[in-house]
């Protein structure tokens, strides 16, 4: 029983900026359909996904979500090959695109919202390591990723001028935790360029570009996803004044 009220806990809200952000954290894996979960909470309609990583002695929930401005349709088409490209569609038709089902549920989830009420921010941190430059970002994603799954990086403003980029990383076995979760991060003074890094390593040299789409397949490209915040950032972080 009490593993069962525990699971009744709302998972941690994490608002994207917009669909196109939302399909790309949520769509990065050819072999499977992510489902969106949709449906009206204080005259807004939201469009969602839920997920989760390894964190400490469990897995951590996370509700990845963005408000929409009308209905939307039965599927989330996205593409990121030779463009980017997100929309609603009844349809799965077209090749190009992957599809995501909607989930259209006729009264508001109460774990979501839950969620999304909740103003508390989490409680139990990852541990914080500052990367030196994005290329250590990027190897740690490099390590993390394979031919079918690969974690976002996270982007978010802060207050000020910095901007944030982060990517959780969990250690499995680590003393009497299932996971040690660390958030790596890299400050900058200017927002990522464009959603996608595009990283290579061979012939002596190490690549790191910025791009609009995948297109070049001799290169591991990393997504980034634009977020309102991010929950894994420390706190001498969110309450430091910006320098």
């Amino acid at each position: 029983m009490v593993v069962v009220e525990r699971s009744r806990k709302p998972p941690i809200p994490v608002e994207v900026v917009d669909l196109r952000n939302l399909a790309r954290l949520a769509m990065s894996r050819s072999d499977v359909q992510p489902l969106f979960w949709s449906f009206e909470h204080k005259g807004k309609v939201v469009l969602g996904h839920l997920s989760s990583i390894p964190y400490w002695r469990g897995n951590l929930p996370i509700f990845a979500y963005t408000f929409i401005e009308d209905e939307p349709g039965s599927y989330v088409a996205y593409t990121a090959l030779d463009k980017e490209d997100a929309f609603f569609t009844n349809s799965t038709d077209d090749t190009r695109y992957l599809y995501g089902p909607i989930m259209k549920t006729a009264e508001e989830p109460e774990l979501l919202v839950k969620a999304l009420s909740r103003r508390r921010v989490l409680r139990e941190k990852p541990v914080a390591v500052k990367a030196r430059d994005i290329g250590s970002l990027v190897r740690v994603l490099m390590m993390m990723s394979d031919n079918t799954v690969s974690p976002p990086i996270l982007h978010c403003k802060r207050s000020g001028e910095k901007h944030i980029l982060g990517l959780i990383a969990p250690f499995f076995d680590y003393y009497e935790a299932n996971a040690l979760p660390v958030f790596f991060y890299l400050e900058s003074r200017e927002p990522p360029p464009a959603p996608f890094i595009k990283y290579y390593a061979g012939e002596g040299r190490e690549e790191i570009l910025y791009a609009e789409y995948i297109s070049d397949m001799r290169y591991f490209y990393g997504r980034i996803v634009t977020v309102k915040s991010i929950p894994f950032i420390p706190r001498r972080l969110i309450s430091r004044a910006p320098s």
